[in-house]
């Protein structure tokens, strides 16, 4: 009992950092932009990205584009990730019909590599986004 009364001075001291590294969390997470799509037609990729071990502060992030495959994307996004400490976690692919003239979006489609992505979850997250606020984001 009497080492259990000793350990609980420096549970103290922990929590403090606790607190530090979930706003530190939340900096870098802020930072990364939730949208990156291009003109045309896009392969994308939902991704939730997370400091190792802190899933419960993650973030959902829409990445697309039409040059390249499902899995180069995810690679891209690993790396970059990876540079400042972040996890990346695949939910799902897709395709993106982008006509920003139109502001026309239509979403539609399933990756092989990853599996279909919640394609309503995608529709909020570009709805959110400023850019395209105005679109009209067509489901299947």
């Amino acid at each position: 009992m009497k080492t259990l009364n000793l350990l609980a001075p420096i549970s103290q001291l922990f929590k403090p950092l606790q607190r530090q590294s979930s706003s530190r969390v939340n900096a870098l997470l802020i930072n990364v932009p939730r949208v990156q799509l291009s003109k045309g037609k896009n392969k994308y990729l939902l991704m939730m990205i997370h400091m190792h071990g802190l899933t419960r502060f993650g973030r959902t992030i829409v990445r697309g584009s039409a040059s390249k495959d499902h899995e180069e994307i995810f690679e891209e996004i690993q790396k970059e990730m990876d540079k400042i400490g972040i996890c990346a976690k695949c939910l799902g692919g897709g395709f993106i019909s982008n006509k920003e003239d139109k502001k026309v979006m239509k979403i539609y489609g399933c990756c092989k590599t990853f599996g279909e992505a919640p394609h309503g979850r995608t529709k909020d997250i570009l709805l959110s986004w400023t850019k395209f606020q105005h679109y009209n984001i067509i489901l299947p």
